[in-house]
């Protein structure tokens, strides 16, 4: 039984998670090799991302797989009270789908050979299906016992409102996510980041299953850094970025903390919004506000190198973790 959830389970399950991750990109990469299936890069990105040309993708797949065998040993299913258990499994089943989305979209595009798969509105369609129906399931039939802390979410608004607007936030997670999966190690660092304040966060408002589960997604984005780092031997691709922002998207909602999660997960929300802004703004003026979005290549066509991006915008994210556990630090206090 999880009921004295310390700060060493949550290590040992982020060594758990590091570990599995480690070994199953390893085996990916190596399927990816010998298969031929190969990256390819769109033609509107900076031209130094043409060198990437080639490189395995669908990396995403070892992370899902660490995912349920860093559950699985790390004994969240086998000794987790039902209502933890059921935490667990909804934001399981969550990344699972949103994973299988993304497969099917990376798979489409390495079969054409092109950098297009599923068409943008049918996808982000499924997603909202997708994420309605699990928050709907969560809020009205699951025994799961919320923060009671309403400042940090949408707790206070209405049932129907708050299904709708956390249905928004796991989607939107996990689009954010995957749009600033644009630069080697840029989106597993800034996962590796959220996720582990996420964790502490879950921590401190006694949220035990949720703060295991997070602190494993922190353990297997940084091992899937092992060989996405620059210059990367293995993308993740959709089925790796679409669940993993699905998976800290559901566990923001899970923990009452939506509110918060914005703060935590800042950089994607600056990633998001610089293309929000791009596209608004061009077809109301024709003129571009940013050199190209998202934000990054902007700075890649500014002359900074992709490691100082990556690197400088862990740090931004390691800031906006900061912030979040200051302000949980100050409500829960």
């Amino acid at each position: 039984m999880i009921n004295f959830l310390t700060l060493g389970q949550m290590a040992v399950i982020f060594a758990v998670g590091l570990l599995a991750s480690i070994a199953l990109t390893a085996l990916t990469l190596w399927v990816m090799r010998r298969s031929g299936l190969r990256q390819q890069v769109r033609e509107d990105t900076p031209s130094g991302h043409q060198e990437k040309q080639g490189t395995p993708s669908m990396g995403g797949v070892a992370i899902i797989g660490a995912v349920w065998l860093g559950a699985w040993v790390g004994g969240i299913f086998s000794h987790s009270p039902d209502e933890v258990l059921a935490e667990v499994l909804a934001i399981l089943a969550v990344m699972l789908v949103f994973g299988a989305l993304g497969f099917a979209d990376d798979y489409l595009k390495l079969i054409r050979q092109t950098s297009t798969g599923i068409k943008a509105r049918y996808r982000l369609c499924i997603e909202f299906i997708v994420a309605l129906a699990v928050v709907w399931l969560v809020a009205t039939r699951l025994s799961v016992p919320g923060t009671g802390i309403i400042v940090l979410g949408f707790g206070s608004l209405p049932v129907l409102v708050r299904i709708a607007l956390a249905a928004f936030v796991v989607v939107g997670s996990a689009n954010a996510v995957n749009l600033s999966d644009g630069l080697d190690g840029l989106a597993a660092g800034l996962v590796a980041v959220c996720a582990t304040a996420l964790s502490v966060v879950c921590w401190m408002v006694d949220q035990p299953g949720l703060a295991l589960l997070s602190a494993l997604l922190a353990g297997i984005t940084a091992g899937f850094l092992w060989f996405n780092a620059h210059p990367a031997q293995i993308f993740m691709g959709d089925v790796g970025s679409l669940s993993l922002g699905a998976a800290l998207g559901g566990i923001a909602v899970m923990a009452e903390m939506e509110l918060l999660f914005a703060v935590l997960a800042g950089v994607f929300v600056i990633e998001t919004v610089s293309v929000i802004i791009q596209v608004i703004w061009f077809q109301t003026t024709g003129r571009r506000v940013f050199l190209m979005t998202p934000i990054h290549h902007s700075l890649e066509l500014r002359g900074w190198s992709e490691p100082q991006i990556v690197t400088r915008l862990w740090l931004s994210g390691a800031l906006c973790a900061a912030v979040g556990l200051i302000i949980t630090a100050s409500v829960v206090s």
